[in-house]
């Protein structure tokens, strides 16, 4: 019966680790404006993806990526850098599946 608080000790250390191993799983970016909202102005490069087609995204950083359902033609030029009011649109999905789709409510050239 003397080893239980040392057993009780090591549980509940093996448990802490367990917690704190955990507890970033999964890859997050704080640069992602519309994680938490459905609305938002973003600076973004606008990208061309070779895939299926061809797919123009819009770029915030590194890891977050939209895809966008309405960029004007004079817009769709690779590495073009944009400021957007967007909003997510979760009601739409795409075969490029790069990010949420968003529909652009208005752009302009920065």
């Amino acid at each position: 019966m003397r080893s239980t608080p040392r057993r009780s000790l090591l549980l509940a250390a093996a448990a802490c680790a367990l917690a704190g191993a955990c507890a970033g799983v999964g890859p997050t970016d704080p640069a992602d404006p519309l994680r938490f909202s459905t609305h938002a102005v973003v600076d973004a490069s606008v990208r061309f993806l070779d895939l299926e087609g061809g797919c123009w995204t819009l770029e915030v950083s590194p890891r977050v990526h939209y895809l966008p359902l309405n960029l004007a033609e004079q817009f769709r030029q690779d590495g073009l850098k944009v400021q957007a009011e967007l909003l997510r649109r979760d009601d739409y999905a795409s075969i490029c599946m790069v990010g949420p789709v968003v529909q652009i409510l208005s752009i302009r050239s920065s």
